[in-house]
């Protein structure tokens, strides 16, 4: 028996929506903030940069409101707190730019792509390696058991026409004398 509750799936939708407006709004609240705070005090990104050891691309993303180009959320906090030091801003003034960071990862992390260096490290990528070396070892044991099989191994060593005459003239040396 399937219970279906459309009433929870449409609200649910509507309170995501409501809180993506919302954390939109802190996001832009926070990075005007910063940029009002910046020009304000006279700082240049370099200089803000140098100050706080904070990566002049990290600042000009936060400035321009590029989210992808933000680091992950616990580094941004500690950052945050940097810059409310050195803008003097109050305390949590700039946590609109940490909030908006969790509804950039809606897209899934992992892509079937060959080229991508995570693939290897994906439950695909290890199914693929090991079937990889099975065949690998299987191509390996027929190639094997065809050389037995025409009776092409041989325990003595390969003697090639060189060493052939300088052994049979060193043997016809050693009998002369």
């Amino acid at each position: 028996m399937v219970l279906n509750f459309p009433f929870k799936k449409s609200s649910s939708r509507l309170s995501d929506v409501a809180d993506k407006s919302v954390s939109d709004n802190d996001f832009s609240d926070a990075i005007n903030l910063f940029k009002t705070q910046r020009k304000k005090a006279g700082i240049s990104l370099q200089q803000l940069s140098k100050e706080t050891k904070i990566s002049r691309n990290v600042l000009i993303a936060i400035e321009n409101g590029w989210k992808k180009y933000l680091p992950e959320k616990t580094y941004l906090i500690s950052m945050i707190k940097s810059l409310e030091i050195k803008l003097n801003l109050e305390k949590g003034s700039l946590n609109g730019l940490s909030t908006q960071k969790d509804n950039v990862n809606n897209t899934p992390k992992f892509k079937f792509n060959f080229l991508n260096i995570d693939f290897l490290n994906s439950w695909i990528g290890s199914l693929l390696y090991i079937i990889f070396m099975l065949l690998s070892i299987l191509a390996l044991n027929s190639q094997q058991r065809y050389l037995i099989k025409i009776n092409s191994i041989s325990t003595e060593p390969i003697i090639t026409e060189k060493t052939v005459m300088k052994d049979v003239n060193t043997i016809k040396t050693q009998k002369e004398e």
